[in-house]
């Protein structure tokens, strides 16, 4: 008995000389955190003969911000910027005219441009300040994918790192189908939908895609291939038909004579050996010092703005998943219709953007951001939509009521058509776990939607007759918003996806042009010349966000990370039940 008290001892003293360490480690590492999120911005002075630095290896996103890189590995945790696409359209409009500005240098260190739609936008903006300012545009990567080729093509000169990888090789989708899965478990799916091409409930309903959706597949990758080839063959002085012929037979991976011969790039050379040809674009001799690098979030800090304060346009971002609760790359009804009422509500607010990067979601929080809209519109405010690269079924019911919509020749757009979904684990649960269940309820449907079994017919018509019905309503939206018949937008409509060049051919939006487009466009509706815009929602404070970076990396060290990412995946799953108009988002390589 005494040893085993002494060993008892002994293991509680253990347990609490190890929390001890283990409050200590996580007080030290609270205050580093602490310490990296305090700002120590101070003015930026831009030297004479900078270098504008645009750093793809943290991807241009829809909005600038700070992210923490947290590890308990690790007692220096690390601010990421990220840059939004206004901020680098501000820096490299302003650059075409900075006389201390002598060049622009694209750095690419891996494969990070998130989809076509944003490397169009960023290469767009090179190409306006390539013709406005006459300047030089310099490109250097350690390795070239699609989307990072397509972009960085629109430099002057193209450089890629020896022993780089040229991966131009065509635009690819795939798809996940889960029905195997979940008849191996013992889940049941019961689906209803309208529309043919609603492929968000095909990964349920059977093991390999339908003809309908791969055509639909097929015409919004050619489309997007069609734009980049030709914008590629511009830039580069390569006929199409040369660079398809390339891209087929896959000749230029591991060629670096043939990528140069085919004039693809310009040299591939140590980034030492870069930097001295950098230098010798700037006059500068091999004894001179090196460029002076300034970031586009560093020279931002430098430009000081004399818009009138009391003339705003505001830029309302809806990036991510249309959901009942705000989170990780998913947005509610109550954030966005909060930042809706607050940009109606402000009298300095003349016009406002909707920018919209979201391919849907919970149809009923998509209705309510349509009437909040609503309101703003009979508020007299001019709404002006920016797509992004999707604004597909739920992301186009909030667009559609817009006075004017601006898209990406390839935004993935459209999608409109309905689903409900219900995933029940009735055979798991009888036959493989011995659980039954019995209900008793008042009337006849009382246990609709909540039961464990699957829904008899009955209920599944009931429930077919609400996806009618919300189709319906998504109809008589786009009709009355886009000016056309119910008709004509079912003809277009059965949950197909278009691309932003279709669907400008087709009326669903109104003009091509990036968020900078929507934006003088806005201003322009409400007749003002100077203006300061006004983003909302408002970001998390920098405390905020790593607390909840913090509870994140707390969560997958204490469950693992692959339990943590696969409970994100059930619990993703299981928000896509209920009504839905939604468009799954599958990796476009």
């Amino acid at each position: 008995m005494k040893d085993f008290l002494k060993m008892t001892g002994a293991v509680l003293l253990g347990l609490m000389i190890f929390g001890v360490i283990s409050f200590l480690f996580s007080i030290v590492f609270f205050v580093g955190l602490l310490s990296s999120s305090v700002s120590t911005e101070t003015p930026v002075n831009v030297q004479n003969g900078s270098v504008l630095k645009i750093d793809l290896s943290n991807a241009i996103c829809e909005r600038s911000g700070d992210d923490f890189s947290l590890s308990y590995m690790s007692m220096q945790p690390r601010k990421i910027q990220r840059t939004g696409l206004l901020d680098l359209k501000r820096a490299l409009g302003h650059a075409a005219s900075d006389s201390k500005i002598k060049m622009v240098y694209l750095h690419c260190p891996d494969f990070n441009v998130p989809d076509p739609a944003t490397a169009e936008a960023i290469r767009g903006m090179v190409m306006d300040f390539r013709r406005e300012s006459g300047k030089p545009v310099v490109a250097f990567a350690y390795n070239f994918n699609n989307f990072d080729y397509y972009l960085m093509s629109a430099a002057d000169s193209l450089f890629m790192r020896k022993m780089g990888d040229f991966s131009l090789c065509g635009l690819g989708s795939e798809q996940m189908y889960l029905k195997g899965a979940l008849d191996k478990f013992g889940i049941t799916a019961t689906v209803v939908r309208h529309g043919k091409f609603k492929a968000a409930v095909e990964p349920y309903l059977q093991e390999k895609m339908s003809d309908a959706n791969r055509e639909q597949i097929s015409k919004y990758l050619n489309d997007f291939w069609d734009v980049m080839v030709a914008d590629i063959s511009e830039s580069r002085n390569i006929p199409v038909e040369v660079i398809n012929q390339h891209v087929d037979m896959m000749d230029l991976y591991s060629n670096d004579a043939l990528c140069i011969s085919e004039k693809f790039v310009d040299d591939i050379i140590l980034e030492s050996d870069f930097k001295s040809r950098m230098k010798a674009m700037l006059n500068l001799s091999d004894d001179d010092e090196d460029p002076t690098f300034v970031s586009v979030s560093d020279y931002n800090k430098s430009i000081s703005d004399n818009a009138n304060p009391k003339s705003r346009v505001a830029v309302i971002y809806a990036d991510g998943e249309i959901s009942t609760e705000s989170g990780q790359d998913a947005f509610s009804s109550q954030e966005i219709g909060e930042a809706i009422r607050d940009a109606a509500a402000d009298s300095d607010v003349k016009a406002v953007v909707l920018r919209v990067n979201s391919p849907g979601g919970v149809v009923v929080d998509a209705e309510i951001i349509y009437r909040e809209l609503m309101k703003l519109k009979e508020a007299g405010k001019p709404l002006v939509v920016s797509m992004g690269g999707y604004a597909a079924s739920g992301g186009y019911w909030i667009s559609s009521l817009a006075d004017m919509i601006f898209a990406q020749n390839t935004t993935v757009t459209g999608s409109i058509g309905v689903f409900g979904l219900m995933l029940t684990p009735d055979r798991l649960l009888k036959n493989t776990l011995g659980i039954s269940f019995e209900d008793v309820s008042t009337h006849k449907h009382s246990m609709m939607m909540h039961s464990i079994n699957p829904m008899p017919d009955e209920e599944v018509s009931i429930m077919q007759r609400s996806v009618e019905d919300v189709y319906a309503k998504f109809l008589e939206h786009v009709a009355s918003g886009r000016n056309m018949t119910e008709a004509a937008v079912d003809s277009i409509a059965q949950g197909r996806v278009w691309t932003g060049k279709s669907a400008l051919e087709l009326g669903l939006v109104d003009k091509i042009g990036d968020l900078s487009d929507a934006i003088d466009y806005a201003a322009e509706l409400a007749d003002i010349k100077s203006y300061q815009l006004k983003e909302l929602p408002e970001q998390k404070d920098e405390l905020t966000r790593i607390l909840d970076d913090l509870m994140e990396v707390s969560a997958k060290t204490f469950y693992g990370e692959e339990a943590y990412e696969k409970t994100r995946f059930i619990k993703s799953l299981r928000s896509h039940e209920g009504v839905q108009a939604y468009l799954p988002v599958s990796k476009i390589y």
